[in-house]
């Protein structure tokens, strides 16, 4: 006996429990409660979502009650069973043949308060809990196989005159309800409790007294409360103070109490977040960066634990590969010690895997438990690159969670460059088709500007593909309709004929040149004059020519001063995309059958065994990659031949333009035209024309090799987005 109250004799099943543990009412431990003095009820209110220690609240937490020398003893626990514990089932529960052994509850498991204290509400009998972990008479709950993305989650908050349920009341109560991630519906409404409001209240919640005057009593709300709530998973961050008041309201309220499955997001920051020394929702909604509208009001705190709830979900999900509402219920009980250990996959990447990271450009493969490649990418250092996928898993976005949670392997390649890594990532991506790569997966058509040089009057167009016609070919370009815009601009800037051959030959002119668009070939017959305007037009398309944006802006300001304001616009966009165009164009500075260069990039220190770094050529001929040279920076004459006998195979001036440029070739194009953009440094670029010599192309190549080979103050490319 202790103050009066019989204790039940120890439990076999509760050995190995901790000293001061509760029983959970809904399945599983409390966690652990340290003693200590009583609080005042203010720091009792502000307990319940900010007191890291302890489920309850306030001095009274985990303590049997004391006798109340009015109302006489308090009643006796139920005894456990005198023959032993009960046969446990592979849940850890008694079976069904040895219920009766089980305790015999109280003819009620709530009593009244003497008449003197009539202002209290009735309280629920504590003593009638059991070794089991639930109510004697309470229906068990069955296993929830249901995905937690299918489910529905009602995240419920209170608003209360002090902490003590049953003495003190209810003045709100708010709740969301969310599936998949989303907030679909909310609930709020205030409560008149029936007394005033305490100061320490209103200036915790600002609730007062006078906005809960007239408002619905608790036996009003509860029914609309339980029709919001209805078969949902119940959530809340502490959620044994909130269950007290709702059931004891739903009590008042002539209702059953609350049977739904619970989960309480507080018991889960305790198991994924111990490394912060404090799990209040305060605290977490600062941590992670959450906005808050409203704090210590019912809905409020109810939307911002709704999204602190799809973090930690996404954390379990990532970490411990939690994808059921079972599952999710179990680990909330589960010791501290079980949910400390760091997933295996994740635990071998980063034990193993990353130290081994080389810290130098390459492309990285990642593998899933079938070997397959689910996402390629490239990097300048491999080693910071993969390393982010695997710290701060929690902050990063939804894509890249999920990619983490189904990764088990990472593989990578060394590149040398960055430039290396940037088209071998591409082509890898086309060949594999990874899951999680989305924007490079496919070979797509890129526009090019086409000059018809085979006419005695050339005319301009552009083509989705380069053909060996004679004709030459600008670009590529981003898109269809960039190339549409271009063509018409162009159209609109010089006097080139837009007509076909057969319309020419009728010598006769056209509307175009009625709109001073074309100079009428057909008719002056000048090829001289058309001839220049063609030149014009070459210069223009090279970069070489920004007359064009010169007549673009003195159109622009003409018509603004005309307060032609959407016509300014249109000009000035004009202009944009224009010098966008031309600064592309500028970099290659030939139509794509005459493009032939030598981009020279400096090697990594420790690539391929060279330690002192070296450079890296990539030899492009008639617009395309030819080949790659790796020349260390230290030459001898062997290494030389060889890069002499490259150089002469693939800038023979003898040799054809191929027939055709395949969707490969047009990619890679289009990646070393993007880069070349980033990089318009000339230094980086040795031209090859047919009147230089084996000798002095050799020489160029070199000495701009020896001179990049220092310089490593390149910008970094920007990683691909998931």
């Amino acid at each position: 006996m202790l103050d009066g109250v019989e204790h039940e004799k120890p439990d076999p099943e509760r050995a190995d429990r901790q000293p001061h543990e509760e029983v959970d009412l809904r399945g599983g431990e409390r966690e652990p409660l340290e003693r200590g003095p009583k609080q005042s009820d203010e720091r009792q209110q502000r307990a319940r979502d900010d007191e890291p220690e302890g489920e309850g609240h306030g001095g009274e937490r985990g303590r049997l009650p004391r006798p109340n020398p009015a109302r006489g003893p308090a009643p006796p626990r139920a005894r456990s069973a005198p023959a032993g514990p009960a046969p446990l089932n592979d849940r850890g529960r008694p079976t069904s043949a040895d219920r009766s052994r089980l305790p015999t509850p109280p003819a009620s498991g709530w009593r009244r308060e003497p008449a003197g204290n009539s202002c209290r509400l009735p309280r629920r009998d504590t003593h009638a809990v059991t070794h089991t972990g639930y109510l004697p008479g309470y229906a068990r709950p069955t296993p929830h196989r249901v995905k937690i993305s299918e489910a529905t989650f009602c995240i419920v908050d209170t608003e209360t005159t002090g902490s003590r349920a049953g003495e003190d009341r209810l003045i709100e109560v708010g709740a969301v309800r969310m599936v998949g991630g989303e907030v679909v519906d909310e609930f709020q409404q205030l409560i008149d409790p029936g007394r005033a409001v305490p100061r320490r209240i209103t200036r915790l919640t600002g609730i007062s007294t006078a906005m809960v005057y007239g408002q619905p009593t608790v036996s009003e709300v509860m029914p609309q409360f339980r029709e919001f709530l209805g078969d949902a998973i119940m959530v809340a961050h502490n959620l044994p103070f909130d269950l007290r008041f709702l059931d004891l309201g739903m009590d008042e309220a002539g209702l059953p109490p609350i049977h739904n499955p619970a989960l309480d997001t507080l018991r889960l920051a305790r198991r994924l977040l111990s490394a912060l020394p404090s799990k209040g929702l305060s605290r977490l909604t600062e941590h992670f960066g959450i906005e808050v509208h409203g704090r210590h009001r019912a809905l409020g705190d109810a939307d911002a634990t709704a999204e602190l709830l799809s973090i930690l979900l996404d954390r379990l999900e990532i970490e411990f590969n939690i994808t059921t509402v079972d599952e999710l219920l179990g680990f909330q009980r589960k010791r501290y010690k079980d949910t400390r250990r760091e997933p295996s996959h994740l635990k071998s990447i980063r034990e193993e895997t990353l130290p081994e990271l080389p810290d130098r450009p390459g492309v990285y493969s990642m593998r899933d438990g079938r070997n397959r490649v689910i996402y390629v990418g490239k990097a300048k250092s491999l080693k910071n690159r993969v390393r982010s996928y695997f710290v701060g898993v929690e902050n990063h976005p939804p894509k890249t969670k999920k990619l983490v949670r189904d990764v088990r392997t990472v593989t990578w390649e060394e590149t040398g460059t960055e430039l290396g890594a940037l088209l071998d990532e591409s082509r890898r991506i086309k060949s594999l088709l990874p899951v999680y790569n989305r924007a490079q997966r496919r070979y797509r058509d890129y526009p090019f500007i086409r000059l018809d040089t085979q006419s005695a009057f050339p005319t301009l167009s552009w083509v989705p593909r380069i053909a060996h016609d004679g004709a030459e070919y600008y670009g590529p370009l981003g898109r269809r309709g960039q190339a549409d815009e271009l063509v018409e601009l162009i159209g609109r800037l010089f006097k080139l004929r837009e007509c076909d051959d057969n319309i020419l030959a009728l010598g006769r002119p056209c509307l175009y040149h009625e709109m001073g668009r074309c100079a009428a070939p057909c008719v002056t017959g000048d090829t001289a004059e058309y001839t220049t305007e063609v030149d014009r037009v070459r210069a223009f398309l090279t970069g070489r020519d920004s007359d064009a944006l010169d007549a673009l802006e003195a159109a622009m300001m003409e018509a603004a001063a005309g307060r032609e304001f959407e016509l300014a616009a249109w000009y000035r966009d004009q202009r944009e995309r224009l010098q966008r165009t031309l600064g592309r164009q500028r970099q290659i500075a030939a139509p794509v059958h005459d493009h032939n260069v030598v981009l020279v990039e400096p090697l990594a220190p420790g690539y391929a065994g060279l330690e002192e770094g070296g450079a890296q050529l990539f030899l492009i001929r008639h617009g395309r990659l030819a080949a790659r040279f790796d020349l260390p920076s230290t030459l001898d004459d062997e290494t030389v031949d060889r890069l002499r006998q490259t150089l002469d195979e693939h800038y023979d001036p003898t040799a054809p333009p191929p027939e055709t440029h395949l969707r490969a070739d047009v990619d890679e194009m289009r990646i070393l035209a993007s880069w070349m953009r980033r990089f318009p440094d000339a230094s980086r670029q040795v031209r090859w024309e047919p009147r230089l010599t084996s000798d002095e192309f050799l020489t160029d190549v070199l000495l701009t090799a020896g001179a990049i080979v220092t310089d490593s103050t390149e910008e970094p490319v920007e990683e691909e987005e998931l």
